[in-house]
């Protein structure tokens, strides 16, 4: 029992690091976005497409107004700490201090322009609690980000098991006594407010470390160190909310909420991947020019783990859309189908494109990444433009995914040339157990076996054969970790 307490909740070697903060990653952010899921699902289905778009409207209007806020600093935190550079101290410091500055101005632009750039009225009484909603979740994430500097994932997901149970039995709660918009608003502050709360006081000793005295250089370093990771963030929290907002202009909020609710089936999806680079992050912040033969083989066997784990599923739910949009949300939202389809598709080039951002973050190379972003959401705006009117969701779906196609694919010619990889060779081994894998979906499917009974039994199949030809993910994980 005590090495099974020392293995999950002491750093004693990089592999067991490693380990422990993927577990409780998965666990806190696979256990907290399951939570928030079923309340999404809950909403969707009790405020209906309309009552669901008007929230999900005012949320992208309330993130494009926030884009100053998420500068990259959290983590600029973690690579810096986990490089122990001279003086990293008073660069967090700084660091901290510039987060706080964008924070304020942020809120201040939501509450102020949100109401007068809205095309639906119905979502203007929400944008002071959105408001709200932004300033606990960036003072939660630097905390998340000063925590992942200690490798400390365990308090991390406790936190985000409170916080969205908190979020869970509150939405359903006030969703019953009022079913509208601003109830599951309420809601995401409450459990909100309370992680922010939780987070600072489990690391109030740890954050007066990094009060130090700031002088201007330092302020000018992290402003010079940021400004290109800030402009890629600023880019992809533009083409993750222009869709939206755009669909604003020209369609209902029951279109809205038609699209959001297959977008955020595709965010819970996409949680593995997001797990899986956040834990190898500050691994790769070391390696980079210190060890680039083994940086190159984590980036490698991790991106083969991507794939191993995502061509089954992107491939699996765009055979099973059909079934799994009206069992999760209900028939009033089978339009959402074909963008659940092209979501899934967007799925293969979007998990990669996290990691190969980090890859590059973790060579001091963000400003290599600005073009390629500015481009993608410059391309991103004018599909809207051309797509939206004529093809409504669907139309919004494919721009999102021609856009993120072009970003992936110059993201990793970049990387490449940084440090030379290649992954084709690494999962070859996952040809056939997709194939398997597919077939056995497509019967039962045709049998009209019930859908989570079909990815249940396809499931099995994936990984039993996966097993046989000898690329399972524990091997990949295996590989990943000889560091």
């Amino acid at each position: 029992m005590e090495k099974i307490r020392s293995f999950f909740f002491e750093n004693s070697n990089t592999r067991q690091t490693i380990i422990k903060n993927t577990f409780w990653l998965f666990i806190g952010e696979a256990s907290g976005r399951l939570l928030k899921m079923l309340l999404i699902v809950y909403a969707a289905r009790k405020l209906g497409a309309e009552g669901w778009g008007t929230f999900a409207y005012a949320l992208s209007v309330a993130s494009l107004l926030m884009i100053l806020s998420d500068v990259g600093i959290g983590t600029l935190i973690t690579r810096n700490a986990s490089q122990k550079d001279e003086n990293y101290r008073t660069f967090i410091s700084a660091a901290l201090l510039l987060k706080g500055i964008v924070l304020a101005i942020s809120i201040i632009l939501v509450i102020l322009i949100s109401p007068h750039i809205s095309n639906i009225k119905e979502a203007v009484v929400l944008f002071p609690i959105i408001g709200l909603i932004f300033l606990f979740d960036s003072i939660r994430d630097v905390g998340f980000a000063i925590n992942r500097m200690l490798e400390k994932m365990e308090r991390e997901m406790i936190i985000k098991v409170i916080m969205n149970s908190i979020i869970l039995v509150l939405g359903i709660t006030l969703i019953k006594a009022n079913p509208l918009p601003i109830s599951i608003a309420v809601a995401y502050v409450i459990g909100s407010g309370v992680s922010a709360v939780l987070i600072i006081w489990i690391l109030r000793k740890d954050i007066l470390e990094f009060i130090v005295k700031i002088n201007v250089d330092t302020l000018k370093l992290v402003i010079k160190t940021t400004l290109p990771l800030a402009i890629v963030v600023l880019v992809g929290t533009i083409m993750g909310n222009t869709d939206i907002y755009m669909l604003g202009i020209w369609k209902t909020p029951e279109e809205i909420g038609i699209y959001s609710a297959a977008q955020r089936f595709f965010q819970f999806i996409i949680i593995i991947p997001s797990m899986i680079a956040t834990a190898t992050l500050p691994l790769m912040s070391r390696l980079a020019n210190k060890d680039n033969e083994k940086f190159k083989k984590v980036l490698e066997n991790t991106l083969s783990l991507f794939m191993v784990i995502v061509i089954p599923i992107a491939l699996g739910g765009l055979i099973l859309a059909s079934q799994i949009i009206p069992f999760t949300f209900g028939p009033q939202y089978l339009t959402a189908i074909p963008v659940l389809q092209i979501l899934m598709v967007m799925l293969l080039v979007s998990s990669p494109l996290i990691l190969l951002i980090n890859s590059v973050f973790a060579y001091n190379e963000q400003r290599k990444l600005v073009s390629a972003n500015i481009f993608g959401v410059l391309i991103n705006i004018l599909f809207n433009l051309l797509l939206i009117p004529r093809f409504g969701v669907t139309g919004a779906a494919l721009a999102t995914l021609a856009s993120t196609s072009i970003v992936t694919y110059v993201v990793w010619r970049k990387m490449k040339k940084i440090n030379y990889f290649e992954i084709l060779p690494s999962f070859k081994g996952a040809i056939v157990p997709t194939i398997v894998m597919l077939l056995i979906t497509l019967i039962l499917k045709h049998f009209e076996v019930k859908v989570m009974l079909n990815i249940i039994i396809s499931s099995i199949f994936y990984f039993w054969v996966l097993f046989l030809v000898k690329k399972s993910i524990l091997v990949e994980l295996k590989e990943i970790l000889k560091v």
